[in-house]
């Protein structure tokens, strides 16, 4: 992966998790980083898999799970949803993940999402979120809580 590339996925994820609610919302930020990638005419598709969690040597949790892939790099801007879920593991889990996974989140792909499973955002909607992450180097998303998480817009709406 190119470093503008990176840099691009890094920048959408930041905005996508500080603006938007992310508490069960895998599969919308998922379909809204696929969308969001069509218009600059990248293929990153949205697909459906497991994610699985090694917490120690004899113990790991899978999760079904939505995030997007490109040319083999997992783009994964709604893995912190579980983090809000599971306190007790919540250090586990990184705020997003752009193209390097930690070694102990492995991820497996099922399927790409079917089209009857993607919200269709509106075009001004998509603009104005690449507007509004171009070339800009959005600052790092400290880690919140559910309380915060639910006091961001919701994708639902839009």
């Amino acid at each position: 992966m190119k470093i503008s590339e990176k840099t691009f996925f890094k920048n959408v994820c930041k905005y996508c998790i500080d603006k938007y609610t992310i508490s069960n919302n895998g599969p919308l930020m998922a379909s809204l980083i696929n969308q969001l990638c069509n218009r600059i005419d990248m293929d990153v598709p949205a697909v459906q898999g497991i994610v699985r969690l090694r917490i120690n040597d004899n113990y790991s949790r899978s999760f079904a799970h939505c995030f997007n892939v490109y040319n083999g790099n997992i783009i994964d801007a709604s893995i912190y949803q579980y983090a809000l879920i599971y306190r007790s593991i919540e250090n586990l889990f990184p705020t997003y993940v752009v193209q390097n996974t930690p070694d102990y989140i492995d991820y497996r792909i099922d399927n790409k999402m079917s089209i009857k499973h993607k919200v269709k955002f509106n075009k001004e909607l998509l603009e104005n979120i690449l507007k509004n992450i171009e070339d800009k180097d959005l600052p790092e998303i400290k880690r919140f809580n559910l309380n915060e998480d639910s006091k961001k817009e919701n994708l639902f709406y839009l």
